[in-house]
């Protein structure tokens, strides 16, 4: 029987590893949940013979996810069209530019001919696939649904897809302005200025202050500035790979919720895509308690893990799902008055979908707001800096032309 190495967390900060003898990778998995741990890593020790392993995740990072969500359409279309896994995996290799999603392709044909699910090759490659996806592709297979469960991915990655795509649009041409802006005021700072001081220098004329201060500026950016961008790009990938504990985590997710504005957009942003992953995996035939644990983990805010983890304990001693979110600090009325209808009615699925649209909607619209709030900010806070900059040069010039006469 394989064995399995495996990094899971038992409690809020506790981890443990060990090794564990079962099936597969999956039966290793629910194992590890089932005894309460949240498994983190979990992988096969590959003998010397017998085993292929699937290709470095390394690659992986250059797959986009894009081509992810094509895949996904791409076999959606074919298993449809009542092709076999393996053929279609197959047709899509050659369909395939990328060379290393070739390599994804290739293990994946293979591990199907040697008799595997196609979800549990998919586990191989948690950086590609997630979680979530993978068990989208078991239930289907379990059920005889796949093509239902496919049509349901695409549509969902297209859903997230298009949001990140609204937020970043929105966010575009803000970040162009800062980014001209800058490169304004580094110009005039570093080329201007030094060739007006040598003016000033030469007139003998005593300078007003702001003056002195945009020079001193200058001087010291000219000389240091590249020395500080060195410092804050090893600061800021010094604390990008920082490990955090989970207090601290949980900390700066409440903080982040309180902002202005932005609070809100995290907010409806996590209870969108909750809404949507919860409400796919239900349709798909993933048991309740097993696809509110799943859907944690396409949540990047600690705050609503720690609440979806107390309403998987109350269903488990239990309660009704909209009794657990009712009881929630941060699920708003709205969210349990709609889950409640549809437990009664029996279709908690469209329900979900309907809150996940209602939050999609209304983070289209905080985007908006924040990105109407922020074009002309941004814009007076660069004009201020560009005037205070002129002013100060020009300052100096009109005091000599009144020396003068």
């Amino acid at each position: 029987m394989p064995k399995f190495t495996y990094k899971a967390k038992k409690g809020p900060e506790k981890i443990i590893e060990g090794v564990l003898e079962k099936d597969n990778r999956d039966a290793a998995i629910a194992h590890l949940i089932q005894m309460g741990y949240t498994p983190i890593q979990v992988n096969e020790e590959m003998e010397a013979k017998g085993k292929t392993a699937a290709p470095s995740f390394i690659f992986s990072k250059r797959i986009r996810p894009a081509e992810i969500t094509v895949f996904t359409q791409q076999l959606a279309s074919l298993v449809k069209s009542g092709v076999s896994i393996l053929d279609a995996i197959g047709i899509i290799f050659k369909q395939t530019d990328n060379n290393r999603m070739k390599d994804v392709l290739s293990y994946l044909h293979k591990e199907l001919e040697d008799g595997k699910m196609l979800s549990s090759a998919l586990s191989n490659y948690p950086g590609l696939f997630s979680p979530f996806y993978v068990n989208m592709v078991r239930a289907g297979e379990i059920g005889g649904i796949l093509k239902d469960s496919l049509t349901r991915l695409v549509g969902f990655r297209e859903e997230e897809e298009e949001m990140k795509a609204t937020v970043v649009s929105a966010l575009a041409y803000p970040i162009f302005i800062v980014l001209v802006g800058i490169l304004t005021i580094f110009i005039l700072i570093t080329f201007a200025v030094p060739r007006l001081t040598v003016l000033f220098e030469e007139s003998g004329q005593a300078l007003p202050f702001i003056t002195r201060v945009l020079v001193s500026t200058s001087m010291q950016i000219k000389n240091y500035g590249f020395l500080v961008l060195i410092v804050i790009a090893v600061i800021f990938f010094r604390l990008k790979r920082m490990k955090i504990n989970e207090k601290e985590k949980l900390a700066l997710d409440r903080f982040k919720l309180k902002l202005p504005l932005f609070g809100g957009l995290i907010k409806k942003t996590g209870l969108a895509r909750f809404s949507r992953s919860f409400g796919v995996l239900l349709g798909s035939g993933i048991p309740i308690l097993q696809a509110i644990h799943i859907s944690m983990l396409t949540l990047d805010n600690e705050i609503f893990k720690a609440e979806l983890k107390k309403i998987e304990k109350s269903l488990t001693d239990g309660a009704s799902l909209a009794h657990g979110v009712e009881n929630s600090d941060y699920f708003p009325s709205f969210m349990s008055n709609m889950i409640a209808v549809g437990e009664k009615s029996g279709n908690l699925e469209s329900a979900l979908m309907e809150i996940a649209h209602f939050y999609e909607r209304e983070v289209r619209k905080i985007t908006k707001v924040i990105t109407s709030l922020l074009e002309p900010a941004i814009i007076l806070v660069m004009g201020l800096i560009v005037g205070f900059i002129v002013f100060a040069m020009l300052l100096p010039i009109f005091e000599i032309n009144l020396a003068v006469r």
